[in-house]
Protein backbone atom coordinates (compact mmCIF):
# COMPACT_ATOMS: atom_id res chain seq x y z
CA UNK A 1 0.00 0.00 0.00
CA UNK A 2 2.39 2.32 0.70
CA UNK A 3 4.60 1.79 -2.20
CA UNK A 4 1.79 2.85 -4.30
CA UNK A 5 0.93 5.80 -2.59
CA UNK A 6 4.91 6.77 -2.85
CA UNK A 7 4.42 6.00 -6.66
CA UNK A 8 1.42 8.49 -7.06
CA UNK A 9 2.51 10.63 -5.26
CA UNK A 10 5.63 11.00 -7.72
CA UNK A 11 3.62 10.94 -10.89
CA UNK A 12 1.86 13.65 -9.65
CA UNK A 13 4.96 15.71 -8.77
CA UNK A 14 6.06 14.92 -12.32
CA UNK A 15 2.59 16.17 -13.35
CA UNK A 16 3.04 19.20 -12.13
CA UNK A 17 6.52 19.86 -12.77
CA UNK A 18 5.24 19.32 -16.68
CA UNK A 19 2.19 21.66 -16.36
CA UNK A 20 4.40 24.31 -14.55
CA UNK A 21 7.13 24.12 -17.20
CA UNK A 22 4.33 24.93 -19.65
CA UNK A 23 2.82 27.24 -18.29
CA UNK A 24 5.69 29.53 -16.85
CA UNK A 25 9.21 28.52 -18.78
CA UNK A 26 7.76 27.77 -22.45
CA UNK A 27 7.18 30.85 -23.68
CA UNK A 28 10.77 32.06 -22.43
CA UNK A 29 12.41 29.30 -24.91
CA UNK A 30 13.45 31.17 -28.24
CA UNK A 31 11.42 30.87 -31.29
CA UNK A 32 13.56 28.73 -33.41
CA UNK A 33 12.71 28.39 -37.23
CA UNK A 34 14.24 26.73 -40.02
CA UNK A 35 13.55 26.98 -43.58
CA UNK A 36 14.68 24.27 -46.09
CA UNK A 37 12.86 25.26 -48.64
CA UNK A 38 14.95 25.64 -52.06
CA UNK A 39 14.18 29.31 -52.50
CA UNK A 40 13.51 30.75 -48.78
CA UNK A 41 9.97 31.00 -49.80
CA UNK A 42 8.76 31.39 -46.04
CA UNK A 43 11.41 33.51 -44.55
CA UNK A 44 11.11 37.81 -45.98
CA UNK A 45 13.67 38.67 -47.73
CA UNK A 46 15.91 41.47 -46.70
CA UNK A 47 14.52 44.34 -48.86
CA UNK A 48 11.03 43.56 -47.44
CA UNK A 49 12.52 43.58 -43.91
CA UNK A 50 13.63 47.11 -44.79
CA UNK A 51 10.62 48.19 -45.79
CA UNK A 52 8.80 47.09 -42.77
CA UNK A 53 10.87 48.80 -40.90
CA UNK A 54 9.82 51.77 -42.43
CA UNK A 55 6.13 51.46 -41.59
CA UNK A 56 5.12 55.63 -40.29
CA UNK A 57 1.91 53.85 -38.39
CA UNK A 58 0.04 50.51 -37.72
CA UNK A 59 -1.56 48.66 -40.78
CA UNK A 60 -4.41 46.12 -40.13
CA UNK A 61 -4.59 43.05 -42.62
CA UNK A 62 -7.62 41.38 -43.42
CA UNK A 63 -7.17 37.91 -44.84
CA UNK A 64 -10.05 36.22 -46.03
CA UNK A 65 -9.63 32.54 -47.48
CA UNK A 66 -12.77 30.40 -48.12
CA UNK A 67 -10.68 27.41 -47.22
CA UNK A 68 -13.41 25.03 -47.41
CA UNK A 69 -15.13 25.99 -50.59
CA UNK A 70 -16.49 23.72 -52.54
CA UNK A 71 -14.53 24.70 -56.03
CA UNK A 72 -11.32 24.96 -54.58
CA UNK A 73 -8.53 23.04 -55.03
CA UNK A 74 -5.90 21.44 -52.81
CA UNK A 75 -3.14 23.39 -55.10
CA UNK A 76 -4.91 26.27 -54.02
CA UNK A 77 -5.55 25.29 -50.51
CA UNK A 78 -1.86 24.88 -50.09
CA UNK A 79 -1.60 28.26 -51.48
CA UNK A 80 -3.80 30.10 -49.09
CA UNK A 81 -2.05 28.58 -46.12
CA UNK A 82 1.56 30.07 -47.89
CA UNK A 83 0.13 33.49 -47.73
CA UNK A 84 -1.31 33.00 -44.53
CA UNK A 85 2.29 31.93 -43.08
CA UNK A 86 3.60 34.62 -45.22
CA UNK A 87 1.31 37.46 -43.62
CA UNK A 88 1.94 36.06 -40.06
CA UNK A 89 6.28 36.73 -41.20
CA UNK A 90 5.61 40.00 -41.91
CA UNK A 91 3.44 40.85 -38.63
CA UNK A 92 6.38 39.37 -37.13
CA UNK A 93 8.99 41.48 -38.29
CA UNK A 94 6.82 44.58 -38.65
CA UNK A 95 7.24 44.88 -34.87
CA UNK A 96 3.45 45.77 -33.83
CA UNK A 97 2.87 47.88 -36.81
CA UNK A 98 0.92 45.10 -38.75
CA UNK A 99 -2.14 43.85 -36.47
CA UNK A 100 -3.25 41.10 -38.86
CA UNK A 101 -6.55 39.43 -39.08
CA UNK A 102 -7.22 35.91 -40.46
CA UNK A 103 -11.42 35.54 -41.37
CA UNK A 104 -12.77 32.44 -43.12
CA UNK A 105 -15.82 34.19 -44.21
CA UNK A 106 -18.95 31.74 -43.55
CA UNK A 107 -21.64 31.92 -47.23
CA UNK A 108 -23.91 34.93 -46.69
CA UNK A 109 -22.52 35.97 -43.64
CA UNK A 110 -21.32 39.80 -42.51
CA UNK A 111 -17.99 39.14 -43.37
CA UNK A 112 -18.46 37.82 -46.75
CA UNK A 113 -20.61 40.93 -47.17
CA UNK A 114 -17.70 42.97 -45.74
CA UNK A 115 -15.50 40.84 -48.05
CA UNK A 116 -17.70 41.57 -51.71
CA UNK A 117 -18.17 45.28 -50.40
CA UNK A 118 -14.83 45.95 -50.49
CA UNK A 119 -13.86 44.21 -54.06
CA UNK A 120 -12.72 40.68 -53.11
CA UNK A 121 -13.30 38.03 -55.86
CA UNK A 122 -15.79 35.59 -55.20
CA UNK A 123 -15.19 33.20 -58.36
CA UNK A 124 -13.85 30.05 -56.28
CA UNK A 125 -14.38 31.14 -52.72
CA UNK A 126 -12.47 34.57 -50.95
CA UNK A 127 -8.85 34.49 -51.32
CA UNK A 128 -7.71 38.49 -51.26
CA UNK A 129 -6.39 40.96 -48.42
CA UNK A 130 -7.46 44.46 -47.11
CA UNK A 131 -5.40 46.96 -45.91
CA UNK A 132 -6.54 49.59 -43.63
CA UNK A 133 -4.71 52.72 -42.13
CA UNK A 134 -6.67 55.09 -40.00
CA UNK A 135 -7.35 58.46 -41.98
CA UNK A 136 -5.65 56.75 -45.10
CA UNK A 137 -8.42 54.97 -46.78
CA UNK A 138 -8.18 51.06 -47.74
CA UNK A 139 -6.28 49.08 -50.41
CA UNK A 140 -6.63 45.63 -51.40
CA UNK A 141 -6.21 42.37 -53.72
CA UNK A 142 -8.79 41.19 -55.11
CA UNK A 143 -7.61 37.31 -55.49
CA UNK A 144 -4.18 36.27 -55.19
CA UNK A 145 -3.42 33.96 -57.83
CA UNK A 146 -1.45 30.73 -57.93
CA UNK A 147 -0.12 31.95 -61.62
CA UNK A 148 1.46 34.95 -59.30
CA UNK A 149 2.70 32.70 -56.35
CA UNK A 150 6.75 33.94 -57.32
CA UNK A 151 5.40 37.77 -57.10
CA UNK A 152 3.40 36.99 -53.85
CA UNK A 153 6.13 38.91 -51.48
CA UNK A 154 6.51 41.58 -54.26
CA UNK A 155 2.57 42.04 -54.28
CA UNK A 156 1.76 42.55 -50.19
CA UNK A 157 5.13 44.53 -50.14
CA UNK A 158 3.40 46.62 -52.73
CA UNK A 159 0.14 47.10 -51.35
CA UNK A 160 1.74 47.82 -47.70
CA UNK A 161 4.14 50.35 -49.64
CA UNK A 162 1.00 52.54 -51.51
CA UNK A 163 -1.04 52.34 -48.33
CA UNK A 164 1.76 54.33 -46.78
CA UNK A 165 2.40 56.39 -49.55
CA UNK A 166 -0.91 56.91 -51.53
CA UNK A 167 0.16 59.70 -54.03
CA UNK A 168 0.45 59.50 -57.41
CA UNK A 169 4.38 59.09 -58.55
CA UNK A 170 5.39 61.81 -61.14
CA UNK A 171 5.89 60.48 -64.52
CA UNK A 172 7.59 62.42 -67.22
CA UNK A 173 6.71 61.53 -71.29
CA UNK A 174 8.66 62.72 -74.08
CA UNK A 175 7.33 61.75 -77.42
CA UNK A 176 8.40 61.56 -80.73
CA UNK A 177 5.05 60.88 -81.93
CA UNK A 178 1.40 62.83 -82.01
CA UNK A 179 -0.13 60.92 -78.85
CA UNK A 180 -3.18 63.09 -78.01
CA UNK A 181 -4.65 61.89 -81.41
CA UNK A 182 -3.36 58.37 -81.51
CA UNK A 183 -3.70 57.35 -78.02
CA UNK A 184 -6.21 59.07 -75.98
CA UNK A 185 -7.24 56.08 -73.82
CA UNK A 186 -3.39 55.29 -72.95
CA UNK A 187 -3.01 59.02 -71.98
CA UNK A 188 -6.41 59.13 -69.83
CA UNK A 189 -5.20 56.18 -68.02
CA UNK A 190 -1.77 57.14 -67.46
CA UNK A 191 -3.08 60.86 -66.21
CA UNK A 192 -5.37 58.97 -63.81
CA UNK A 193 -2.82 57.08 -62.69
CA UNK A 194 0.36 58.93 -62.23
CA UNK A 195 0.74 62.69 -62.14
CA UNK A 196 2.04 63.22 -66.21
CA UNK A 197 4.25 65.80 -66.99
CA UNK A 198 4.72 65.95 -71.21
CA UNK A 199 7.84 66.85 -72.19
CA UNK A 200 8.93 69.01 -75.77
CA UNK A 201 10.53 66.59 -78.05
CA UNK A 202 13.52 68.81 -78.15
CA UNK A 203 14.26 68.86 -74.55
CA UNK A 204 18.09 68.86 -73.68
CA UNK A 205 17.81 67.99 -70.59
CA UNK A 206 15.29 66.04 -67.87
CA UNK A 207 14.19 67.41 -64.90
CA UNK A 208 15.93 66.74 -61.58
CA UNK A 209 12.72 66.34 -60.12
CA UNK A 210 11.73 63.58 -62.75
CA UNK A 211 12.75 60.43 -61.15
CA UNK A 212 10.87 57.84 -63.88
CA UNK A 213 10.77 59.23 -68.01
CA UNK A 214 8.70 57.17 -70.82
CA UNK A 215 10.12 57.46 -73.85
CA UNK A 216 8.34 57.08 -77.67
CA UNK A 217 9.97 56.99 -80.57
CA UNK A 218 13.50 58.36 -80.27
CA UNK A 219 14.50 57.90 -83.33
CA UNK A 220 14.00 61.34 -84.55
CA UNK A 221 15.33 63.50 -81.31
CA UNK A 222 17.98 65.41 -82.16
CA UNK A 223 21.48 64.76 -80.50
CA UNK A 224 20.92 66.93 -77.40
CA UNK A 225 17.49 65.64 -76.56
CA UNK A 226 19.37 61.65 -76.72
CA UNK A 227 22.27 63.10 -74.59
CA UNK A 228 19.50 64.41 -72.20
CA UNK A 229 18.21 60.94 -71.83
CA UNK A 230 21.36 59.30 -71.79
CA UNK A 231 22.69 61.51 -68.79
CA UNK A 232 19.07 60.73 -66.69
CA UNK A 233 19.73 57.35 -67.23
CA UNK A 234 23.55 57.64 -65.98
CA UNK A 235 22.32 59.30 -63.12
CA UNK A 236 20.16 56.67 -61.81
CA UNK A 237 16.53 57.53 -63.75
CA UNK A 238 14.41 54.80 -64.32
CA UNK A 239 13.87 54.76 -68.03
CA UNK A 240 10.59 52.96 -70.28
CA UNK A 241 11.54 53.07 -73.91
CA UNK A 242 9.51 52.72 -76.99
CA UNK A 243 11.24 52.58 -80.04
CA UNK A 244 9.39 51.03 -83.67
CA UNK A 245 11.60 50.21 -86.81
CA UNK A 246 7.78 50.77 -89.21
CA UNK A 247 5.60 52.66 -87.02
CA UNK A 248 2.31 53.48 -87.99
CA UNK A 249 2.56 57.17 -87.93
CA UNK A 250 5.91 57.01 -89.51
CA UNK A 251 4.37 59.58 -92.07
CA UNK A 252 4.70 62.59 -89.61
CA UNK A 253 8.09 61.51 -88.40
CA UNK A 254 11.30 63.30 -89.67
CA UNK A 255 14.70 61.61 -90.51
CA UNK A 256 16.01 58.73 -88.06
CA UNK A 257 18.99 59.82 -85.77
CA UNK A 258 21.74 57.09 -85.81
CA UNK A 259 22.97 58.29 -82.34
CA UNK A 260 20.13 56.36 -81.02
CA UNK A 261 21.48 52.90 -82.03
CA UNK A 262 24.97 53.89 -80.24
CA UNK A 263 23.40 54.34 -77.44
CA UNK A 264 21.27 50.95 -77.20
CA UNK A 265 24.29 49.30 -77.97
CA UNK A 266 26.00 50.89 -74.96
CA UNK A 267 22.94 49.25 -72.81
CA UNK A 268 23.60 45.86 -74.29
CA UNK A 269 20.96 45.45 -77.02
CA UNK A 270 20.32 46.14 -80.37
CA UNK A 271 17.18 46.42 -82.97
CA UNK A 272 17.14 45.79 -86.85
CA UNK A 273 15.39 49.08 -88.21
CA UNK A 274 14.99 46.95 -91.37
CA UNK A 275 12.89 44.08 -90.00
CA UNK A 276 9.83 43.17 -88.41
CA UNK A 277 8.60 39.94 -86.35
CA UNK A 278 5.98 37.76 -88.45
CA UNK A 279 4.51 34.91 -86.42
CA UNK A 280 2.56 32.10 -87.48
CA UNK A 281 1.01 31.39 -84.84
CA UNK A 282 -0.19 34.59 -83.01
CA UNK A 283 -0.98 36.28 -86.02
CA UNK A 284 -5.11 36.68 -86.31
CA UNK A 285 -6.11 34.41 -89.04
CA UNK A 286 -8.47 37.92 -90.34
CA UNK A 287 -4.95 39.84 -91.02
CA UNK A 288 -2.97 37.08 -92.41
CA UNK A 289 -2.16 37.33 -96.31
CA UNK A 290 -3.58 41.21 -95.70
CA UNK A 291 -1.10 43.73 -96.82
CA UNK A 292 0.16 46.02 -94.47
CA UNK A 293 -0.61 44.12 -91.62
CA UNK A 294 1.56 42.74 -89.01
CA UNK A 295 -0.47 42.30 -86.10
CA UNK A 296 0.62 40.13 -83.10
CA UNK A 297 -1.67 39.11 -80.50
CA UNK A 298 0.59 37.35 -77.83
CA UNK A 299 -0.87 35.34 -75.02
CA UNK A 300 0.12 34.92 -71.28
CA UNK A 301 2.72 32.00 -72.85
CA UNK A 302 4.31 34.86 -74.37
CA UNK A 303 4.96 36.90 -71.21
CA UNK A 304 7.59 36.85 -68.71
CA UNK A 305 5.03 35.43 -66.00
CA UNK A 306 7.84 36.01 -62.91
CA UNK A 307 7.97 39.56 -63.91
CA UNK A 308 5.82 42.85 -62.65
CA UNK A 309 5.45 44.20 -66.11
CA UNK A 310 2.95 40.83 -67.09
CA UNK A 311 1.47 41.41 -63.80
CA UNK A 312 -2.57 40.04 -63.95
CA UNK A 313 -2.35 40.29 -67.85
CA UNK A 314 -3.52 37.40 -70.22
CA UNK A 315 -3.31 39.04 -74.06
CA UNK A 316 -0.57 42.40 -75.53
CA UNK A 317 -1.28 43.08 -78.64
CA UNK A 318 1.65 44.35 -80.78
CA UNK A 319 1.81 45.77 -84.29
CA UNK A 320 4.74 46.22 -86.62
CA UNK A 321 7.47 44.96 -84.52
CA UNK A 322 10.75 44.54 -84.28
CA UNK A 323 12.83 42.45 -82.63
CA UNK A 324 15.47 43.22 -79.66
CA UNK A 325 18.85 41.30 -79.59
CA UNK A 326 21.70 41.42 -76.55
CA UNK A 327 24.97 42.50 -77.83
CA UNK A 328 27.96 40.24 -77.34
CA UNK A 329 30.22 40.91 -74.37
CA UNK A 330 27.43 42.61 -73.04
CA UNK A 331 27.80 43.01 -69.03
CA UNK A 332 24.18 44.37 -68.76
CA UNK A 333 21.21 41.40 -67.58
CA UNK A 334 18.68 41.11 -70.87
CA UNK A 335 15.62 39.67 -68.79
CA UNK A 336 12.53 39.23 -72.22
CA UNK A 337 9.60 40.24 -70.95
CA UNK A 338 7.33 39.76 -74.70
CA UNK A 339 8.72 37.26 -76.86
CA UNK A 340 7.09 35.43 -80.55
CA UNK A 341 6.62 32.07 -80.53
CA UNK A 342 8.89 29.70 -82.26
CA UNK A 343 7.05 29.95 -85.42
CA UNK A 344 7.81 33.47 -85.89
CA UNK A 345 10.77 35.01 -88.16
CA UNK A 346 12.06 38.31 -89.06
CA UNK A 347 11.34 39.84 -92.74
CA UNK A 348 12.24 42.58 -94.33
CA UNK A 349 9.93 45.50 -93.69
CA UNK A 350 9.00 46.08 -97.40
CA UNK A 351 7.27 42.55 -97.16
CA UNK A 352 4.96 43.67 -95.45
CA UNK A 353 3.99 46.26 -97.62
CA UNK A 354 3.84 44.52 -100.87
CA UNK A 355 1.09 42.28 -102.32
CA UNK A 356 3.58 39.00 -101.84
CA UNK A 357 1.55 35.89 -100.99
CA UNK A 358 0.99 35.66 -97.88
CA UNK A 359 2.47 31.48 -97.90
CA UNK A 360 5.62 33.65 -99.10
CA UNK A 361 6.06 35.26 -95.93
CA UNK A 362 5.38 32.17 -93.84
CA UNK A 363 7.51 29.69 -95.79
CA UNK A 364 10.43 30.55 -93.64
CA UNK A 365 8.65 30.82 -90.23
CA UNK A 366 8.26 27.10 -91.02
CA UNK A 367 11.21 25.97 -91.45
CA UNK A 368 13.15 27.76 -88.36
CA UNK A 369 11.97 27.51 -84.88
CA UNK A 370 13.09 31.14 -83.01
CA UNK A 371 11.32 33.03 -80.27
CA UNK A 372 12.38 36.87 -80.82
CA UNK A 373 12.11 39.66 -78.00
CA UNK A 374 9.57 41.97 -78.80
CA UNK A 375 10.02 43.64 -75.00
CA UNK A 376 13.04 43.63 -72.55
CA UNK A 377 14.29 44.57 -69.12
CA UNK A 378 17.93 45.87 -68.78
CA UNK A 379 20.12 46.53 -65.87
CA UNK A 380 23.72 46.43 -64.93
CA UNK A 381 26.78 48.56 -65.28
CA UNK A 382 27.05 50.88 -68.77
CA UNK A 383 29.02 53.63 -70.24
CA UNK A 384 28.07 57.36 -71.85
CA UNK A 385 28.73 57.21 -75.66
CA UNK A 386 28.78 61.00 -75.45
CA UNK A 387 32.37 61.01 -73.73
CA UNK A 388 33.04 64.49 -74.66
CA UNK A 389 29.44 65.97 -74.26
CA UNK A 390 27.85 68.01 -76.68
CA UNK A 391 28.27 71.61 -78.67
CA UNK A 392 27.42 73.94 -76.21
CA UNK A 393 27.52 71.58 -72.83
CA UNK A 394 30.56 70.27 -71.08
CA UNK A 395 30.69 66.20 -70.17
CA UNK A 396 28.61 64.74 -68.04
CA UNK A 397 28.35 61.45 -65.96
CA UNK A 398 30.69 59.03 -68.01
CA UNK A 399 29.49 55.36 -66.41
CA UNK A 400 27.17 54.08 -63.73
CA UNK A 401 27.16 51.00 -62.43
CA UNK A 402 23.24 50.40 -62.52
CA UNK A 403 20.25 51.15 -65.11
CA UNK A 404 17.02 50.82 -64.89
CA UNK A 405 16.17 50.42 -68.40
CA UNK A 406 12.88 48.67 -69.98
CA UNK A 407 12.73 48.60 -73.83
CA UNK A 408 9.87 47.79 -76.70
CA UNK A 409 10.05 47.28 -79.97
CA UNK A 410 7.20 48.63 -80.93
CA UNK A 411 4.93 51.59 -80.54
CA UNK A 412 1.95 51.12 -82.33
CA UNK A 413 0.64 49.06 -79.31
CA UNK A 414 -0.02 52.54 -77.93
CA UNK A 415 -2.38 53.36 -80.26
CA UNK A 416 -6.15 53.17 -79.68
CA UNK A 417 -6.52 51.51 -82.87
CA UNK A 418 -4.25 48.46 -82.17
CA UNK A 419 -5.45 48.15 -78.17
CA UNK A 420 -9.15 47.97 -79.39
CA UNK A 421 -8.50 44.26 -79.87
CA UNK A 422 -7.45 44.05 -76.42
CA UNK A 423 -9.17 46.88 -74.32
CA UNK A 424 -6.95 47.70 -71.29
CA UNK A 425 -4.17 44.96 -71.63
CA UNK A 426 -1.66 47.12 -73.47
CA UNK A 427 -2.44 49.89 -70.98
CA UNK A 428 -1.63 47.69 -67.84
CA UNK A 429 1.26 46.39 -69.30
CA UNK A 430 2.65 49.97 -69.59
CA UNK A 431 1.17 50.89 -65.91
CA UNK A 432 2.67 47.80 -64.68
CA UNK A 433 6.05 48.63 -66.05
CA UNK A 434 5.89 52.71 -64.89
CA UNK A 435 4.37 51.75 -61.64
CA UNK A 436 7.65 49.19 -60.62
CA UNK A 437 9.78 51.88 -62.21
CA UNK A 438 8.50 54.55 -60.11
CA UNK A 439 8.88 52.89 -56.78
CA UNK A 440 11.83 52.96 -54.40
CA UNK A 441 14.55 50.54 -54.72
CA UNK A 442 13.80 49.16 -51.68
CA UNK A 443 10.75 47.65 -53.20
CA UNK A 444 11.94 47.33 -56.41
CA UNK A 445 15.01 45.19 -54.86
CA UNK A 446 12.36 42.76 -53.87
CA UNK A 447 12.37 39.50 -56.72
CA UNK A 448 10.26 36.90 -58.05
CA UNK A 449 11.15 33.81 -55.81
CA UNK A 450 11.25 31.23 -59.13
CA UNK A 451 12.88 27.37 -58.52
CA UNK A 452 15.84 26.68 -60.10
CA UNK A 453 15.65 24.99 -63.28
CA UNK A 454 17.33 21.05 -62.43
CA UNK A 455 18.70 19.69 -65.59
CA UNK A 456 16.74 18.47 -68.36
CA UNK A 457 16.41 14.28 -67.99
CA UNK A 458 16.26 12.11 -71.03
CA UNK A 459 12.55 11.71 -70.77
CA UNK A 460 12.64 15.93 -71.44
CA UNK A 461 15.38 15.89 -73.87
CA UNK A 462 13.25 12.93 -75.80
CA UNK A 463 9.82 14.72 -75.79
CA UNK A 464 12.06 17.96 -77.05
CA UNK A 465 13.66 15.96 -79.94
CA UNK A 466 9.88 14.70 -80.92
CA UNK A 467 8.33 18.14 -80.81
CA UNK A 468 11.14 19.54 -83.18
CA UNK A 469 10.59 16.75 -85.33
CA UNK A 470 7.11 16.98 -85.90
CA UNK A 471 7.04 20.78 -86.23
CA UNK A 472 9.52 20.29 -88.76
CA UNK A 473 7.19 18.12 -90.49
CA UNK A 474 3.82 19.38 -89.57
CA UNK A 475 4.46 23.07 -90.41
CA UNK A 476 2.79 22.28 -94.46
CA UNK A 477 0.20 20.21 -93.58
CA UNK A 478 -1.37 23.14 -90.99
CA UNK A 479 -1.09 25.49 -93.43
CA UNK A 480 -2.67 23.61 -95.93
CA UNK A 481 -5.16 23.13 -93.30
CA UNK A 482 -5.79 26.74 -92.70
CA UNK A 483 -6.01 27.55 -96.29
CA UNK A 484 -8.73 25.16 -96.99
CA UNK A 485 -10.94 25.78 -93.84
CA UNK A 486 -10.54 29.23 -94.88
CA UNK A 487 -11.75 28.09 -98.32
CA UNK A 488 -14.45 26.05 -96.87
CA UNK A 489 -15.90 28.53 -94.65
CA UNK A 490 -16.03 31.08 -97.38
CA UNK A 491 -18.10 28.70 -99.92
CA UNK A 492 -20.25 27.24 -97.64
CA UNK A 493 -23.92 27.91 -97.74
CA UNK A 494 -25.54 30.46 -95.74
CA UNK A 495 -27.24 28.28 -92.59
CA UNK A 496 -31.17 28.84 -93.09
CA UNK A 497 -33.33 28.94 -89.57
CA UNK A 498 -35.20 26.19 -90.67
CA UNK A 499 -34.46 22.67 -88.89
CA UNK A 500 -33.87 21.00 -92.10
CA UNK A 501 -31.29 21.73 -94.47
CA UNK A 502 -30.31 20.23 -98.18
CA UNK A 503 -26.43 18.94 -98.66
CA UNK A 504 -24.34 20.95 -100.94
CA UNK A 505 -23.31 18.29 -103.18
CA UNK A 506 -20.73 20.60 -105.03
CA UNK A 507 -17.75 19.05 -106.26
CA UNK A 508 -15.86 21.85 -104.85
CA UNK A 509 -16.94 21.73 -101.68
CA UNK A 510 -16.87 18.08 -101.29
CA UNK A 511 -13.43 17.87 -101.91
CA UNK A 512 -12.50 20.79 -99.61
CA UNK A 513 -14.93 19.29 -96.79
CA UNK A 514 -12.82 15.60 -97.59
CA UNK A 515 -9.41 17.97 -97.23
CA UNK A 516 -10.12 19.35 -93.97
CA UNK A 517 -11.09 16.50 -92.76
CA UNK A 518 -8.41 14.28 -94.18
CA UNK A 519 -5.74 16.62 -92.90
CA UNK A 520 -6.61 16.86 -89.23
CA UNK A 521 -5.98 12.92 -89.57
CA UNK A 522 -2.65 13.14 -91.34
CA UNK A 523 -1.57 15.15 -88.19
CA UNK A 524 -2.74 13.18 -85.52
CA UNK A 525 -0.84 9.83 -87.85
CA UNK A 526 2.27 11.91 -87.76
CA UNK A 527 2.01 13.03 -84.40
CA UNK A 528 1.92 9.81 -83.48
CA UNK A 529 4.95 8.79 -85.39
CA UNK A 530 7.17 11.53 -84.10
CA UNK A 531 6.12 10.60 -80.52
CA UNK A 532 6.22 7.23 -80.39
CA UNK A 533 9.67 6.21 -78.62
CA UNK A 534 8.59 8.92 -76.14
CA UNK A 535 5.50 7.01 -75.42
CA UNK A 536 7.32 3.53 -75.62
CA UNK A 537 9.48 5.19 -72.77
CA UNK A 538 6.65 6.42 -70.64
CA UNK A 539 4.91 3.29 -70.79
CA UNK A 540 8.18 1.50 -69.15
CA UNK A 541 8.52 3.97 -66.49
CA UNK A 542 4.91 3.50 -65.38
CA UNK A 543 5.45 -0.40 -65.64
CA UNK A 544 8.71 0.07 -63.30
CA UNK A 545 7.00 2.62 -61.23
CA UNK A 546 4.15 0.62 -60.83
CA UNK A 547 5.82 -3.33 -60.08
CA UNK A 548 8.60 -2.27 -58.80
CA UNK A 549 7.66 -1.97 -55.07
CA UNK A 550 5.57 -5.09 -54.99
CA UNK A 551 8.17 -7.27 -57.07
CA UNK A 552 10.92 -5.72 -54.00
CA UNK A 553 8.53 -7.12 -51.45
CA UNK A 554 7.90 -10.34 -53.16
CA UNK A 555 12.04 -11.09 -53.65
CA UNK A 556 12.22 -9.78 -49.97
CA UNK A 557 9.39 -12.30 -49.02
CA UNK A 558 10.78 -15.19 -50.52
CA UNK A 559 14.32 -14.90 -49.95
CA UNK A 560 12.88 -14.80 -46.06
CA UNK A 561 11.08 -17.68 -46.67
CA UNK A 562 14.10 -19.62 -48.78
CA UNK A 563 16.46 -18.64 -45.20
CA UNK A 564 13.36 -20.28 -42.84
CA UNK A 565 13.27 -23.24 -45.01
CA UNK A 566 17.17 -23.68 -45.24
CA UNK A 567 17.37 -23.44 -41.28
CA UNK A 568 14.20 -25.81 -40.46
CA UNK A 569 16.24 -28.53 -43.07
CA UNK A 570 19.48 -28.20 -41.32
CA UNK A 571 17.84 -28.66 -37.80
CA UNK A 572 16.70 -31.44 -39.49
CA UNK A 573 19.64 -33.20 -40.26
CA UNK A 574 20.78 -32.51 -36.95
CA UNK A 575 18.56 -34.27 -35.40
CA UNK A 576 18.61 -37.55 -37.56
Amino acid sequence: MRSILRTGMTLTVILLLFLAFNLVWIGKIPDARWDLSQQKVHTLSLPAQQLLATLESPVDLYYFNSNNHSKRSYAVKRYGKRIEDLLKEYEKNAKGMINLHVIEPAPFSEDAYKARLSGLDDNAGFLGLIATRAGHGVRRIGSFSLDREPLLEYEISHLLYKLQHPERPVIALLSGLAMDESASRLLKALQHEFDLVNLEPSAAQIPENINTLMVVHPQTFSERTLYGIEQFVLRGGRLMMFIDPLSDQRANAGPVNTRLDELLAAWGIQMSAHTLVFDYLYTPLETQGAPNQARLNLPRQAMNPNDISTWNLNRVTASSSGALTRVSKSRTTFTPLLQSSEQSVLLDAGSFTSAAPFDALIEEAASKEQRHVIAARIEGPTYSVFPDGIQGQPPGLQKATQIHVVVIADTDMLTDKVSDSAPDSNALFVLNTLDNLSVPDRLAAIRPRVAQQMPPTVLENMREAARHAYRSKAGELERRLLRTEQEWQRLTPWATPLGTQAVDTTTQLQALNKERLRLPMELHALQHQAYAQVRRLELVIKLVVTFAIPLTLCLIAWTVFLGQRRRRLQAGNVIH
